[in-house]
């Protein structure tokens, strides 16, 4: 497997917690089981490192809440991001910045999203 995989997979395993709060894909899926996270590559994706040879990944983190009453949801998404944030900070992960959330239609159901930016450092092999 590719080191950015890598990298995807060890973060959606994060992201999940254990035990598992939320399906997590690490990719985007073509149907999403509610609520979920999924990873895709962040912008930008790799770029120069503090040192030679090393670099700086990035993913957006796109969360995802279950159709409910809109309070509802916004608590559901504000316990979610906080548990994540814990979670990715406790396992070396930097959280850069994270979006608005904003409501986004789904397979015919408004749901609440928002986007988690986060980084880490990688080396890539020569």
């Amino acid at each position: 497997m590719s080191v950015l995989g890598e990298l995807r997979a060890e973060l959606a395993d994060e992201i999940a917690g254990q035990p598992a709060e939320l399906t997590v894909y690490d990719h985007v899926p073509a149907r999403v089981q509610l609520p979920a996270a999924f990873v895709m590559a962040g912008q930008p994706y790799v770029e120069q490192g503090q040192t030679f040879g090393s670099s700086i990944v990035r993913f957006a983190v796109v969360l995802l809440t279950s159709p409910s009453l809109s309070a509802d949801e916004t608590d559901q998404l504000d316990e979610r991001i906080e548990a994540v944030q814990r979670r990715l900070l406790d396992a070396g992960w930097t959280v850069e910045r994270v979006d608005r959330p904003e409501i986004q239609d789904l397979n015919g159901a408004e749901i609440l999203a928002t986007v988690l930016n986060v980084a880490t450092g990688a080396t890539f092999p020569a």
